[in-house]
């Protein structure tokens, strides 16, 4: 049995709502970069152990999401899912969650 064909539409909205999670993405990113780039001081009143543990989480999650907002696919599954905005935007959200407790 053949599978039925997706119409043309469906693959437009496929398309726009990829291209709205990579823009999603890379504006993410650019925000907190520019955060922790310009204002650095906004971090003094953290713990060190808490800021050490949380700082690595969370550029790990900004440099997945650049990845993915420029539009890069690796062919590997396994680093298609890790730069993956999903995964990406998790890592982000634990590190400001570690960051803020």
């Amino acid at each position: 049995m053949t599978k039925p064909m997706k119409s043309p539409r469906t693959n437009e909205a496929l398309v726009a709502s990829v291209g709205t999670m990579r823009v999603a993405s890379f504006t993410t990113a650019l925000a907190a970069t520019l955060m922790l780039m310009l204002f650095p001081f906004l971090l003094r009143g953290v713990p060190d152990t808490r800021l050490h543990s949380a700082l690595p989480i969370v550029m790990l999650g900004i440099v997945g999401a650049f990845v993915y907002g420029i539009g890069f696919t690796p062919d590997h599954a396994l680093l298609r899912m890790l730069f993956g905005p999903w995964c990406c935007w998790t890592l982000m959200a634990v590190g400001a969650v570690v960051l803020a407790l």
